[in-house]
């Protein structure tokens, strides 16, 4: 993380965390400083129950400690292997495996943005675990590994902003919460609709009439806003979306870190903006380096929605060939049971160059009660 963290800040966070939680937390996938930093980005919020989701036995994760990973149980090089490393053996073939690709390479609208970061957590119930078995799907030569979190699970990603200085501003908070029915999903942020936002502009600055750029957001006066579509590019389409493109333009930058320092709310069923032809927007976006979401910011085609979510959450443990067939691409949609970022792999049994590696199940999981075998 490139934000400068103070040692006030610091103590103020491991002062935070030992009040928070009483009892020595199961897990820690992260160091101790580590994790404090990223609590550290919890944003403030009048939500009761994203405040008491914060006080819960967090595991914080990131690439560092939870590398990506897909299975390929139907080819020459069986095991789990990195997206990074591509095995594909035609010239031309940009990556090998559907997980570098959209909708699978980023968090959900910000496959195109050069400025933003994400760390995740998961909140696993007290006397509670994931379950594990292996089972052959159709299609492979051997058994794939599965897995599914118990009800009551909250998964959550943290998603920042870089600033021109290189310090880091939460945008977003999204979770997903597993019942015995599914997923429900959703989206905490400074804003919600266009209203809101204006609102706060007159708030924090009441000569806003004597600033172009801000005239032209209060006065809804945008330059660029256009209905354009997504989609992913394969025969096999999950993700289609027509939305409204509303552009933000750029404004001071210490105005933008007051407005990311307003509470945040959820977003659950909200429309940023709607126009007359009922083309609509979820979220804005923005040109600019440095605003309320990142630039080239996607999230006006994605509705906070359990529904809209798993359009693309439904693809876990799907094979490369179930959405292209002619590619010489290999593997699985990385995760199990419509959770992409986490797995139950050591690193270590990680393949990155392309060789096959003897799977082992993550030790630290198990030894914290937190992993089991699904015993029919």
């Amino acid at each position: 993380m490139s934000r400068t963290v103070s040692v006030a800040l610091l103590i103020l966070a491991f002062s935070s965390s030992s009040v928070l939680s009483n009892e020595k937390p199961r897990l820690r996938l992260l160091d101790d400083e580590t994790h404090s930093i990223y609590l550290s980005f919890w944003p403030r919020s009048n939500d009761p129950w994203l405040n008491e989701l914060k006080k819960k036995d967090l595991i914080f994760y990131d690439e560092s400690v939870m590398p990506h990973a897909y299975q390929d149980w139907d080819g020459g090089l069986p095991g789990v292997h990195s997206p990074s490393y591509n095995i594909s053996a035609i010239r031309g073939e940009p990556f090998g495996n559907a997980n570098r690709e959209f909708p699978w390479n980023s968090p959900a609208g910000l496959h195109d943005s050069p400025n933003f970061k994400a760390f995740r957590f998961v909140s696993i119930p007290p006397g509670k675990a994931i379950l594990w078995w292996r089972e052959r799907i159709a299609g492979d030569r051997s058994a794939s590994f599965r897995w599914q979190y118990p009800a009551g699970t909250v998964f959550g990603e943290i998603l920042l902003v870089t600033d021109p200085e290189g310090y880091d501003w939460a945008f977003e908070l999204r979770t997903r919460t597993r019942s015995d029915k599914g997923w429900m999903m959703n989206a905490f942020r400074p804003f919600t609709t266009e209203r809101e936002l204006v609102a706060r502009i007159k708030e924090l600055v009441p000569n806003w009439r004597e600033r172009p750029e801000l005239a032209k957001i209060v006065k809804g006066e945008l330059e660029r806003e256009e209905s354009l579509r997504l989609v992913n590019n394969h025969d096999r389409v999950i993700f289609d979306s027509t939305a409204l493109a509303s552009h933000l333009p750029a404004i001071d930058h210490a105005l933008v870190r007051k407005l990311l320092v307003t509470p945040f709310k959820s977003a659950l069923g909200q429309g940023w903006k709607q126009r007359a032809d009922g083309t609509e927007a979820f979220a804005p976006t923005t040109s600019a380096p440095f605003h309320i979401v990142p630039k080239n910011y996607k999230g006006g085609f994605i509705e906070v929605s359990s529904n809209s979510c798993m359009r693309c959450h439904d693809s876990t443990l799907m094979h490369a060939r179930d959405f292209q067939a002619r590619r010489d691409w290999y593997g699985r949609v990385r995760g199990s049971d419509n959770i992409f970022s986490f797995h139950i792999f050591e690193p270590s049994s990680i393949s990155f160059n392309g060789f096959s590696r003897e799977p082992q199940i993550r030790r630290a999981l198990v030894d914290a009660g937190l992993l089991q075998k699904w015993e029919d």
